[in-house]
């Protein structure tokens, strides 16, 4: 399909709206000149799609656009106080003349707005169906149906019995839940819709109202983590630093006049004083002088950063301002959209439900949650809110049927003029029951576009990947030590093959080249909705080009992301592995979210089960199995303590319905996942409760799916250490009811004395970090800022080979 660019012919004396305007269509290509003289002579040299004039003198100008382009859309600029103008265009339209009007006080959000709409409106085809479509949909909360008469891609015609008055479909009257139904079956469905017309129409004996009727493109589902602030001097200079540093555009703006941006050309950042400076040259046409407040705006990794300043110096050497107190900061979308690559096309086949059209088309882009393909608006129909069963093929040739939701039709740029009568738009759907099948190729596809040298690690076998680890130094195996692979390779090999066939529970990506394997990243369904990033190990080795470290562990968090049930993303690193416990630390600090995150220490000890500990266990209290009870105590425990993202993280809530589900997931998979929680009662409510995970050997190759966490509610108990020892004597002989060499405690650094006395040994502290979805944007781009810091050091100092692996929070070993 070739796609043609609109022709914009923008007519204005005045400079800054001229520049306000263009901007406002920058999906087209567009000319711009400063009189109607001038835009006659550009007519006939180029025939525009798109024509936006001042009000004056409209009926001449008309006469001229009629001769040199009668097929053009003309829309006039005017002010609602503008008296004259107003009289001038009804004087117009009482002619005959058809042309649209945009209100010249509008921001330019709400006139880029405004003007897609008209040409949306335009460019779309409409389809004439046949009897059978009824519309239902809700007048005054008052319910009506009525038969779809044509259908266009944001607008439709409706025939309305007589018997309605017509003073009930005023233009501007809202429709709300409006639903088109084909033969029982939903096709279509908007929140809201509005009259643009209404007409009576005689046809013989019948007689009904024709009702025009449109709607706006249904905004995005918000995804994104709430707009938050940077007040600190430091932070705010650090951002602009870096935006600069990328070569990033900075605007400018009055604060009167949103529509008229100036870019800050050859910017720099001085630090003065406590605020600093920023210079920079900018356009003349920049309506301030020293003293004036201005706004500055730019984007920087799918984040819109917005400040207030003012204008310390103006002269012909340049302007200064100074840096904004504070800048507030909005994620502007959800999860990345992506183009697959070569060996991971798909295609969409479809039947239109509206003119029965059967419609295949190669996907332009995915997300995690739907795609994007191309449709010709001159002769195909798919309105935003339609509902479509597909089918897609997927890189495999597989096919997969699936239902989507027509979520935006926009216009698609291209620089072609060899067909005028296609018009190409760009159609987002969103996948509303996302089959297995086709999560799992998006995943691949965005893998092997993100870095064509990761791959699965399904594809691999696990003694090729055991070798690689042991040659990375990856040596934190209490459980799993390197040297005994006749005794440990054949459980934690049929694990791994377990997983890879089970994707939505565990996924292993593999950095590789031509000759051997580089690197080695684990990502775990630790509880519901929780993935657990593990297991990074890269081969030792200074690489400038290749950011191993960086890009497995920044894939492993995305990879997790891509899941929808997925709530939460968690990695830990040992506290005395310097160079993670530094990146660790840093990102838990700057991108600590309210109620968003949680940070948690605690020491990894274990205790081989062939010995027992020496204990008098009558003088020790009671241990019982919780209950219902006990979890509902634990619940609100946590909520007083404000520790919700553990509650939620970690299904800790009253309700065990999450890890009944899980444990179901992964029995379906061949292997096994549960919690028990033990309790030591006290006199009002339990004196402290032992949460001993258990799972198959090797979903984690530390073990912590085995381990214990002790909670202790009051420490200044007088029987809280002889709880805690209770509660780790029962937590041993579950492990060895469960056939395991050694039990592991998670705890807190209060538990460690006790549990030595037991015969544990600490194998140093960990730090474990927890993180709502929404804040992974954020993630990233703090994650890709630390690489980018660290590479002019790494260009002056060459670190030890053997610490290279050593480049991410989440390395267990070393």
């Amino acid at each position: 399909m070739s796609v043609p660019t609109h022709e914009v012919l923008i007519v204005h004396p005045n400079e800054l709206r001229r520049n306000a305007l263009k901007s406002a269509l920058g999906a087209h290509r567009v000319s711009v000149v400063g009189s109607q003289l001038e835009a006659t002579r550009r007519m006939e040299a180029s025939v525009p799609t798109l024509i936006i004039a001042p009000a004056d003198n409209a009926r001449r100008f008309l006469r001229h656009v009629d001769r040199a382009a009668p097929e053009a859309v003309c829309v006039f600029v005017c002010a609602r106080s503008d008296q004259q103008g107003l009289e001038e265009l009804v004087e117009t339209a009482a002619e005959g003349h058809v042309f649209s009007t945009v209100d010249d006080a509008l921001t330019e959000g709400e006139l880029s707005t405004r003007l897609r709409d008209i040409l949306q409106l335009r460019a779309s085809t409409r389809v004439v169906l046949d009897a059978g479509m009824r519309v239902d949909f809700l007048l005054r909360d008052r319910p009506f149906s009525a038969e779809c008469q044509d259908l266009g891609h944001f607008g439709a015609a409706l025939q309305v019995p007589m018997d309605a008055s017509m003073a009930a479909f005023l233009p501007g009257t809202p429709l709300d839940s409006l639903s088109m139904v084909r033969e029982g079956r939903p096709v279509l469905h908007v929140a809201r819709a509005y009259v643009r017309h209404a007409t009576p129409v005689q046809q013989g004996t019948h007689a009904f109202l024709r009702v025009g009727i449109s709607w706006r493109p249904a905004p995005d589902e918000a995804t994104s983590a709430p707009t938050r602030t940077l007040r600190d001097a430091v932070a705010v200079q650090a951002a602009l630093r870096k935006a600069l540093r990328r070569e990033l555009p900075v605007w400018l703006h009055p604060p009167d006049s949103q529509t008229a941006h100036f870019r800050l050309e050859s910017a720099t950042v001085e630090s003065c004083d406590e605020r600093g400076l920023l210079r920079g040259r900018v356009s003349s046409a920049l309506p301030a002088s020293v003293g004036e407040v201005v706004h500055l705006a730019f984007e920087m990794g799918g984040q819109r950063y917005r400040g207030v300043t003012s204008m310390l110096h103006v002269g012909p050497d340049g302007v200064a301002l100074g840096l904004p107190r504070s800048l507030a900061v909005e994620n502007r979308r959800g999860q990345q959209r992506f183009r697959p690559g070569a060996h991971h096309r798909f295609l969409v086949r479809f039947t239109s439900p509206f003119s029965g059209q059967r419609i295949t088309r190669a996907v332009l882009d995915l997300g995690a949650r739907g795609f994007a393909f191309p449709i010709d608006a001159s002769c195909e129909v798919l309105p935003v809110g339609s509902h479509l069963d597909t089918t897609l093929l997927l890189p495999d040739g597989s096919e997969v049927a699936c239902r989507v939701e027509v979520r935006s039709v926009d216009v698609v740029p291209f620089e072609s003029r060899r067909d005028q009568h296609l018009r190409p738009y760009r159609c987002g759907v969103r996948i509303l029951d996302m089959p297995r099948a086709v999560r799992d190729a998006i995943v691949d596809a965005f893998v092997s576009a993100r870095a064509p040298q990761v791959r699965d690690g399904a594809v691999f076998r696990f003694p090729d990947l055991w070798r690689m680890m042991e040659d990375a130094h990856y040596t934190f195996h209490p459980d799993h030590p390197f040297g005994e692979e006749s005794r440990v390779l054949p459980v934690l090999e049929a694990t791994h093959e377990r997983l890879g066939r089970a994707r939505e529970l565990g996924r292993s990506l593999v950095f590789t080249d031509s000759r051997r394997l580089l690197g080695h990243v684990n990502g775990l369904r630790m509880y519901s909705g929780t993935w657990l990033v593990q297991h990074l190990a890269v081969m030792p080795g200074f690489r400038r080009s290749e950011q191993i470290s960086s890009e497995l562990t920044s894939l492993a968090v995305e990879v997790g992301e891509a899941m929808e049930d997925v709530e939460f993303i968690r990695y830990m690193w040992r506290t005395d592995n310097r160079w993670p416990h530094r990146l660790g630390t840093w990102l838990a600090r700057v991108l600590e979210g309210q109620g968003l995150c949680h940070l948690r220490q605690f020491h990894y000890l274990r205790a081989d089960l062939d010995a027992l500990p020496a204990v008098d266990g009558a003088a020790l209290p009671a241990v019982r199995d919780a209950g219902p009870e006990d979890r509902q105590w634990l619940e609100s425990y946590l909520r007083r303590r404000g520790e919700m993202v553990r509650l939620l993280s970690e299904d800790l809530r009253a309700d065990a319905g999450a890890e009944a589900v899980l444990g179901e997931r992964f029995r379906a998979a061949g292997l096994h996942r549960e919690r028990r929680m033990f309790v030591v009662e006290g006199d009002a409510g339990p004196l402290a409760l032992a949460l001993q995970d258990e799972a198959t050997p090797g979903l984690s190759l530390i073990e912590v799916t085995n381990g214990f966490n002790l909670v202790v509610p009051d420490r200044e108990h007088p029987r809280a250490k002889d709880a805690v020892a209770a509660l780790t004597l029962r937590c041993m002989a579950h492990a060895r009811e469960r056939g395991r060499g050694a039990a592991l405690g998670l705890v807190d650094a209060l538990d460690v004395p006790v549990l030595r006395e037991l015969g544990f040994v600490d194998q140093g502290r960990f730090s474990e970090w927890t993180f709502h979805r929404s804040m992974v944007r954020r993630w990233c781009e703090a994650w890709r800022s630390l690489f980018e810091r660290q590479l002019p050091m790494r260009r002056t100092k060459r670190r030890p080979p053997v610490q290279a692996p050593a480049q991410a929070p989440n390395q267990e070993a070393r």
